[in-house]
């Protein structure tokens, strides 16, 4: 496994056209917001660079007055403590309110995000939601919000850092122009090696994003497979695996601290050496009369305040690296268009009894094999009609067409005479329920998975869907009932009580329209008897079309199609079919013997 190697990229997006629009797309709605934090930075620049001015007008009085100031020791001793209180509160509280501003923007930006890669998420077909592992789309949520979080906390404390540097730059050439540019002709020398530090962090930072996925990945596969892993006592392979991936981790991880901690060095070089500059020229100039010694000491106190906002603004080009990586894994699940939605057009589908048509059906998964070849199949409304077949002849991806979870390649899929690709997507569902051998259930209460069916439906009609479909005599003893939690994938339940949960979120839909993929087949049979039982009161007067192995549970069906390779190969009757001797009745022989 290459786990460190994420997917191509086609067009990978320059740092400022990502900036630009994460700007545009996000930030932007958080103007006033950021507006405010900017004049608390200006203040807070402003505090900065009256440092210097206090130090001056100090120092000049211990040495008994400068070329501009003159106070008294008296002058100092009085207002020497003010001037050092007052202008300690300003600074803390322009910094209090330039984070608290820009914090709150970046996590609400944050959060914008998430919601808009949760509702594109939600958009997709199921081909494009399982065109990437799931722990790569988890990683997007956890891992890469929180490299962004960092990058916009720390670009907030950029842009402050910029004004303080401006601030103290300009200080330091009020100070002596000359010792001012002496020491801008060090800084940037290091802007070269510094930029080839960013352009590595954020390749090995998206390799570090793409490869948390993986290690996510691998933990749920391992978490999901627990029986198959403990009963084929496969521990020392798991273990290998989530050991070469951790140790695949701790490289990159390690790459990028190493590289990020040349950032700081480079600094301290630089300002090294415009330390030392300063020192020689200094000299020089006062000894020319250009400069007096509070000035000189001044500038010198100006220069190691500036030697923080430039380390600052060193080490934010390395982040912001790697949070311009999150951000371009974030954007290639927003920017994905989904391949199923609704057609320039669409209309709503009219209420009618369910009437279905499949009309020369062609369909593939992968070119080069086609999981349905011209299937056609008239469901009267009202009607069961049945799908039988070995697993791969085509029955699921049939069923999955008609509330288009796929779409067909060729052919046409008609509901009362409707193309249902003219239709809208919203009108389309909700004439159709689902119920399906993984009974999904969710970390919620009892009644708020029932209510997945009807948001809307209030808690009498909850309860009654529950008692239509044989759950309201467990439920009602769960310790609280309806509001009891049933815990992740439902594991408070056995198989038949999350089939009746299932089968009760359909009762409450109410849909004309009713698929059944296989919902007794993993059922014991005292909970297959009472699902049974429930599904008789489900179709009734419903237009059902159903999966199933055992044929048991369609022979009373108006209509059996049998399938094998994407095609149907017999459809009729029960007793047509066993009459015929074909496919059903060899079948027939061996199951219903």
């Amino acid at each position: 496994m290459d786990a460190a190697k994420p997917p191509a990229k086609s067009n990978e997006k320059s740092s400022a056209t990502l900036a630009l629009r994460l700007w545009r797309d996000y930030l932007s709605r958080y103007w006033p917001r950021l507006a405010l934090s900017l004049i608390a930075m200006a203040i807070y620049a402003g505090s900065m660079a009256l440092i210097p001015v206090g130090v001056e007008w100090i120092n000049a009085g211990f040495s008994d007055g400068g070329s501009r100031f003159s106070p008294s020791i008296a002058d100092v001793v009085i207002w020497g403590p003010i001037f050092v209180l007052l202008l300690g509160v300003v600074n803390a509280m322009a910094q209090y309110w330039q984070t608290r501003l820009s914090a709150g923007a970046a996590l609400s930006t944050l959060c914008d995000l998430q919601n808009d890669m949760f509702d594109k998420l939600m958009a997709l077909d199921l081909t494009q939601q399982h065109s990437e592992v799931s722990g790569q789309t988890i990683s997007r949520f956890t891992n890469d919000t929180l490299v962004l979080r960092e990058t916009l906390t720390r670009a907030a404390l950029s842009v402050s850092a910029v004004l303080t540097l401006c601030a103290l730059v300009a200080r330091l050439f009020f100070y002596d122009w000359v010792l001012t540019l002496a020491v801008l002709a060090i800084y940037p020398l290091i802007g070269i090696p510094v930029g080839r530090i960013g352009r590595l962090l954020r390749d090995t930072s998206s390799k570090a994003q793409h490869q948390a996925g993986d290690i996510i990945a691998l933990v749920g596969e391992t978490l999901t497979g627990a029986r198959m892993v403990k009963s084929y006592q496969l521990e020392p392979l798991e273990r290998a695996r989530a050991g070469d991936a951790f140790a695949t981790r701790l490289g990159l991880l390690k790459k990028m601290a190493y590289t990020r901690a040349l950032n700081e060095p480079l600094i301290l070089v630089a300002g090294s050496m415009a330390f030392g500059i300063v020192v020689a020229v200094g000299a020089w100039r006062i000894s020319s009369g250009a400069l007096n010694g509070p000035a000189f000491t001044a500038f010198i106190v100006t220069l190691l305040l500036v030697s923080q906002p430039a380390r600052a603004l060193g080490t934010i080009n390395a982040v912001m690296q790697e949070g311009f990586g999150a951000f371009e894994r974030m954007l290639s699940l927003i920017d994905t268009r989904p391949a199923i939605k609704n057609a320039d057009g669409a209309v709503d589908l009219g209420a009618g009894p369910g009437a279905i048509r499949f009309d020369n059906i062609g369909f593939a998964y992968r070119a080069d094999v086609k999981a349905l070849n011209g299937v056609t199949l008239e469901i009267a409304a009202g009607s069961m009609v049945a799908l039988v077949g070995e697993s791969g002849s085509g029955k699921s991806t049939l069923m999955n067409l008609l509330p288009r979870l796929y779409e067909p390649g060729t052919g046409q899929i008609l509901i009362d005479g409707e193309d249902v690709t003219r239709v809208t997507l919203r009108s389309l569902r909700a004439r159709i329920a689902m119920v399906s051998q993984d009974a999904i259930v969710f970390n919620m209460s009892a009644l708020e998975n029932i209510a997945f069916g009807r948001p809307s439906a209030s808690r009498a009609e909850i309860i009654k869907a529950a008692t239509d479909a044989a759950a309201n005599d467990f439920i009602s003893v769960l310790p609280n009932g309806y509001d009891t939690p049933l815990g992740e994938g439902g594991t408070s339940l056995s198989g038949g009580q999350r089939q009746r949960i299932a089968l009760a979120r359909a009762f409450l839909k109410d849909a004309p329209i009713l698929l059944m993929d296989e919902a007794t087949s993993a059922l014991d049979a005292e909970s297959e008897t009472k699902v049974q039982e429930a599904l008789k009161r489900l179709t009734r007067g419903r237009t059902t079309l159903v999966i199933a192995h055992r044929l048991s549970t369609v022979k009373d069906a108006d209509l059996i199609a049998v399938m094998d390779r994407g095609r149907i190969i017999e459809i009729g009757k029960h007793d047509e079919l066993i009459e015929k001797g074909g496919a059903y009745a060899r079948q027939a022989a061996l199951q219903l013997a």
